[in-house]
C-alpha cells in the first residue's frame, strides 16, 4: 500500500524579471554556468552582482538557490532570508525559502512561507501550484482536512490538476473518506493513463469498498504498461482472493513478495490466502512475517487481530502440552 504525493517544482513557473544591461549579463552567464551544472562559476557570477549592488534581493535568491543545488541548505537558507528582508514582497524568495523548508521537514515554517507567498502572488497557475504544496505541509503536521481544502482550491483554479487530483485522493483516502476520493483518482488517470499512482490508490479504494472487480480491473489495467509492479500485484492478488480465485491470487503476491521482500502487506494478504486454503501454520508464519516488517505500524491492528484468532502463541502451546 501506498500514496503518491506530489509537489510543484515552483522555480519553473518564474520569468525573469528586467536588469541593466551589466546586470543582464551577469544573469545570463549565471544561467549558462547553472545550465551547466558548474554551480562554483555561477555563484561566483552572482557575488560579483551583489558586490554591484548589496541591495540586490534577486541576486541573493539566486544564489542561495545555486547553494541548494549544491546541498548547502545553511547558506541557501541565508540568502533566502536576506532576498525577503531586502524585499519582503519578493513571492518568488519565499517560496524557495518554503521549499527548502518542507525539504529539511520544517512543516510549520513552510507553511508560514507558503501562506506569504499565496497572498502576494496574482498568477493563478502559480497560486494553484502553491496550494498543492502548502496543502503538503499541512498533510505533514497531521491537519488532513486543511490540506483537503487547499487541493479543493487549486482545482477551483485548475479542475484537471494532476497534482491536487492525486494529492486529494490520496488524502481523502487516508481519512476513510474512500468514495469520495475515488471520483478524483479516476479523473486523474483519465487526465494521464500513465499515472502509476492514481492507479494503485484506486485499486485499494475499490477494494476497501468492496468493489473487487472494479479493483481487480484497474490492477490490470496498470499491469498492462507495468507488468512488474510489486504493489498492482499484491492489489490484483487481494482482489482475485475476494473473487475466490485462490490460485490466481497466490500466484500474484507471490510474485509480489519476490519483487518487494519488504512489503508487509503483500504476507498479510498471502497469509488471508493461506487461511482460505486451510493452511493455517503458513498464514500464521507470514502473519508474524508481516509484523516483523511493521504492519502495525503503518496500517493497524489487522494482523494482530488475525494472530489472535488463529494462530497459537508459545504460551498457548505449552499450556496445550
Amino acid at each position: 500500500m501506498r500514496h503518491v504525493i506530489y509537489f510543484f517544482i515552483l522555480s519553473a513557473l518564474f520569468t525573469h524579471q528586467c536588469f541593466s544591461q551589466s546586470k543582464q549579463s551577469l544573469l545570463d552567464s549565471a544561467d549558462k554556468y547553472s545550465e551547466l551544472k558548474n554551480y562554483g562559476k555561477a555563484i561566483a557570477v552572482c557575488n560579483r552582482l551583489i558586490e554591484l549592488d548589496s541591495n540586490d534581493a534577486n541576486a541573493y535568491q539566486r544564489r542561495g538557490y545555486l547553494f541548494e543545488n549544491m546541498k548547502d541548505y545553511e547558506s541557501a537558507m541565508r540568502d533566502y532570508s536576506k532576498a525577503v528582508k531586502l524585499n519582503p514582497e519578493n513571492t518568488e524568495a519565499y517560496l524557495r525559502r518554503a521549499d527548502l523548508l518542507a525539504k529539511l521537514e520544517y512543516w510549520h515554517y513552510a507553511l508560514k512561507d507558503y501562506s506569504t507567498a499565496f497572498n502576494l502572488c496574482t498568477n493563478d497557475t502559480l497560486k494553484e501550484a502553491i496550494l498543492v504544496n502548502r496543502g503538503q505541509a499541512k498533510k505533514n503536521i497531521k491537519d488532513g482536512e486543511g490540506a483537503v481544502q487547499d487541493y479543493k482550491k487549486a482545482l477551483q483554479l485548475n479542475a484537471t490538476s494532476l497534482a491536487a487530483l492525486a494529492n486529494i485522493g490520496a488524502m481523502l483516502s487516508q481519512l476513510g473518506r474512500h468514495k469520495e476520493a475515488i471520483p478524483h483518482l479516476e479523473k486523474a488517470i483519465q487526465i494521464d493513463p500513465k499515472f502509476e499512482g492514481g492507479y494503485g490508490n484506486l485499486a485499494l479504494l475499490y477494494a476497501e469498498t468492496g468493489e473487487y472487480r472494479k479493483a481487480l480491473e484497474i490492477s490490470n489495467k496498470l499491469l498492462s504498461f507495468k507488468p512488474k509492479e510489486p504493489y498492482a500485484l499484491n492489489n490484483r492478488g487481494f482482489a482475485k482472493l475476494k473473487l475466490n480465485d485462490l490460485i490466481g491470487a497466490m500466484e500474484d503476491i507471490n510474485n509480489s513478495i519476490q519483487l518487494m521482500p519488504s512489503n508487509s502487506f503483500a504476507y498479510k494478504n498471502r497469509g488471508l490466502v493461506y487461511l482460505a486454503l486451510r493452511k493455517n501454520k503458513e498464514a500464521c508464519i507470514d502473519f508474524q512475517k508481516a509484523l516483523k516488517l511493521g504492519f502495525t505500524e503503518y496500517f493497524g491492528n489487522e494482523v494482530d487481530e488475525l494472530l489472535k484468532k488463529h494462530c497459537l502463541t508459545e504460551a498457548d502451546e505449552t499450556h496445550d502440552q
